[in-house]
């Protein structure tokens, strides 16, 4: 019974680990947002020590800071660290894309191409957290066709670190939010199969994605 109990409670800590991750991935938690445990568990439906222990597992992840208030932070990033992870992300999401490129079939574009739409329409309509979700789906789906899981693993793992800067990308003004998109660009490259292509242009919309946030987040910052 013992056994089992620890069981169900480690099954339901990465059940709310995995719900926070998604959150700092996307955006959903700005950057010196205070997260307190009591409250957590009010709002996920559950007890108190699954979501601590998710917590602590994120405070080891570098993506939380813990406080001696029983409460814990979203760490506010710095130019530097963000530039640091930033050189790291095009490296391997370079490689993620290029491996993807080769593998790809019309099945898994035709997906791509879909979720690629979603995300236009989410930032035509200056929906924010649609816009971020749709944005990692579109990322993370092209990432899994290299079937490479413990790359995928590593840049989620760099996502969730800076994941909340993300919600300084958006809303985009009109004219940048109608405009021919990297991933437009990108889809071409994939259909054509040309992984040199790809990788560039993934590199591109990491670098247009710092670039925003230099000036929305981190000059203000």
């Amino acid at each position: 019974m013992i056994e089992m109990e620890k069981a169900q409670r480690l099954s339901l800590t990465a059940q709310v680990e995995s719900t926070l991750r998604s959150a700092l991935i996307v955006g959903k938690l700005k950057p010196g947002a205070r997260l307190v445990t009591r409250d957590l568990a009010a709002q996920l439906g559950t007890s108190i020590t699954p979501v601590r222990e998710a917590l602590l597992r994120l405070v080891s992840a570098g993506a939380l800071d813990a406080t001696p208030a029983a409460a814990f932070l979203v760490p506010e990033i710095t130019l530097q660290r963000y530039q640091e992870i930033t050189l790291i992300r095009k490296q391997l999401e370079g490689l993620a894309v290029r491996s993807a490129a080769t593998a790809v079939t019309k099945k898994q574009l035709t997906a791509l191409k879909k979720l690629c739409a979603r995300f236009m329409q989410a930032k035509l309509s200056g929906d924010v957290e649609m816009a971020l979700e749709a944005n990692r789906a579109f990322r993370f789906t092209l990432y899994s066709y290299a079937k490479m899981p413990t790359l995928e693993a590593i840049i989620e793992q760099l996502w969730v670190q800076i994941g909340p800067c993300f919600n300084y990308l958006y809303p985009q003004s009109t004219e940048m939010a109608q405009g021919h998109h990297n991933y437009d660009h990108l889809l071409e490259a994939l259909t054509a199969g040309d992984a040199d292509a790809c990788e560039k242009l993934i590199l591109k919309a990491i670098d247009d994605g710092a670039e925003i946030l230099t000036d929305h987040y981190f000059k203000k910052a």
